[in-house]
C-alpha cells in the first residue's frame, strides 16, 4: 500500500499521515503509564497535542482526551470524563457497557441528581464504577494548569485546591486501579500551583518531557515534507536551516520553513538564501510559537515576576553562547535570590531556556532568541 502523503499543518495538531512519528516518546508513555500517572512537559507549540492524540489511537488502553482549556470548576472537569466515556466507540468497550447495564446510566444519574457543589461525590462515584469495570482507562488532561488557574481566578484557591488533592488522593489511594492520568498544558503546572501557594500537590506525577526532534530525525522530517508536497529542497539547504534553529528542533519549525519555501516557490541553494527564509520563518506572521511564548509570560508570572523575567531573558538573548549563572547574577545584583531562583526556573522548565554542555543558560531555541532580540529592540 502506498504512504499516504503528508501536509504541511501550521494551525492545527499535525494527525494521521500528516503526524511525524515521535516513536521514542510515544513507547515512553505507553511504558510509564501502564504503572503511573504522568505530567508531561512541553511548551506550547511544540507537538505535545499531536503526540497524545496519536497515543490515544495506539494506546493499550481505552483512552480519553480532554482539552480543559475552557472549564472553571471541578463540577465541568468530570461532567466532560463521564460524557467522554460514553461517546467511546470502539465495539468491544461499548458491548462491555451494555453487559454492566447501569454502568453509564448510574453516572448519567449522577450529572443530573448530584448538584455542582457536591462535584466530589460524583467524582468519586465515577472511580468507584471505573474500579468496578477492571478495564484500564487512560485520561489524558491538555490544558490542565490553565484550568487549574481558571478555577482558582474565579472561585479561589480553596476549589482549586481541592480538585489537586482530590486527584492525588485519587492516585495514592487506588495504587491496584488500572485508571491513569496523564497531565499536560501549555503553561507549567509548578508555576500555577506555586503562583496559588498549592505547593507539594502534583509531586508524586512521574515527570515526562517532549524531545525536540534530533538532527537526523529533523532533516529525515523535513525531506519527507517537501517531497510530499512537491516542493524542490535539498539535503544541503535542509541541513542548513536546521542548523540555525539551535539546540531545539520542533516539527512545527519545520512546517513553518516548508511552508515558508512553498510560498516563495523557489528552491534556495545558497546560504544566504536560507538565510533570508530563516528570517521569514522568525519574523514572519505564521510563527505563532514565539509570540505565544513571548505574550505567555503574563500567564504565568505577576507583575514584580514579570519584570525579573524580561530582565533575565533579555541579558541571556543579547548572547549568541549565552550566560553563565555567575555572569547573569553578578549583571542583575539588585534582584532577589528568592525571585531570582523562582523565575529562572519556571524558564527553564517552562521551555525558554536551558543550561548547555559549557554550564550557560541560553534560548532553547534560536528561532525565539532572534525573535526576543527583535521586539526587545536589542
Amino acid at each position: 500500500m502506498a504512504q499516504s502523503l503528508m501536509r504541511i499543518t501550521i494551525c492545527s495538531p499535525a494527525t494521521g499521515s500528516n503526524f511525524f512519528p515521535c516513536g521514542k516518546i510515544i513507547s515512553r508513555l505507553i511504558q510509564v503509564l501502564q504503572n503511573e500517572h504522568v505530567l508531561f512537559l512541553a511548551p506550547r507549540r511544540t507537538g505535545k497535542t499531536s503526540v497524545l492524540l496519536y497515543l490515544q489511537k495506539v494506546a493499550p488502553a481505552k483512552v480519553v482526551f480532554l482539552d480543559l482549556e475552557g472549564f472553571d470548576h471541578p463540577d465541568l472537569w468530570i461532567k466532560s470524563m463521564i460524557n467522554a466515556l460514553g461517546d467511546i466507540k470502539d465495539e468491544i468497550w461499548v458491548q462491555k457497557l451494555k453487559s454492566l447495564k447501569n454502568f453509564m446510566p448510574r453516572l448519567r444519574s449522577d450529572l443530573i441528581e448530584i448538584a455542582e457543589a457536591n462535584w466530589e461525590e460524583k467524582a468519586n462515584n465515577l472511580l468507584k464504577a471505573l474500579n468496578e469495570l477492571n478495564e484500564p482507562v487512560w485520561f489524558l488532561f491538555d490544558e490542565f494548569p490553565i484550568m487549574i488557574d481558571n478555577i482558582a481566578h474565579k472561585h479561589g484557591t480553596s476549589l482549586a485546591s481541592a480538585a489537586m488533592h482530590w486527584l492525588r488522593r485519587v492516585r495514592q489511594e487506588n495504587v491496584e486501579s488500572s485508571v491513569r492520568f496523564l497531565l499536560t498544558g501549555s503553561i507549567g503546572l509548578d508555576s500555577v500551583l506555586q503562583r496559588h501557594g498549592l505547593r507539594g500537590a502534583a509531586n508524586d506525577l512521574r515527570r515526562e518531557t517532549l524531545p525536540p526532534l534530533s538532527p537526523e530525525e529533523a532533516l529525515q522530517f523535513a525531506l519527507r515534507l517537501a517531497g510530499d508536497n512537491q516542493i524542490p529542497l535539498s539535503e544541503q539547504v535542509a541541513k542548513a536551516y536546521i542548523d540555525r534553529l539551535g539546540p531545539a528542533v520542533w516539527p512545527y519549525f519545520i512546517q513553518l520553513f516548508i511552508a515558508e519555501l512553498q510560498e516563495r516557490a523557489a528552491n534556495p541553494e545558497h546560504g544566504h538564501d536560507v538565510a533570508v527564509s530563516y528570517q521569514a520563518v522568525a519574523f514572519g506572521e505564521h510563527n505563532q510559537f514565539s509570540s505565544n511564548m513571548w505574550t505567555r509570560l503574563r500567564d504565568i508570572f505577576n507583575d514584580a515576576e514579570l519584570d525579573i523575567a524580561q530582565k533575565l531573558l533579555k541579558t541571556i538573548a543579547s548572547r549568541d553562547k549565552g550566560v553563565s549563572l555567575t555572569e547573569l547574577r553578578a549583571q542583575l545584583p539588585e534582584l532577589d535570590e528568592d525571585d531570582f531562583s523562582y523565575v529562572l526556573d519556571v524558564l527553564q522548565h517552562d521551555g525558554y531556556l536551558f543550561e548547555d554542555g559549557n554550564a550557560h543558560l541560553c534560548f532553547f531555541s534560536n528561532l525565539l532568541r532572534d525573535y526576543w532580540r527583535r521586539k526587545g529592540h536589542l
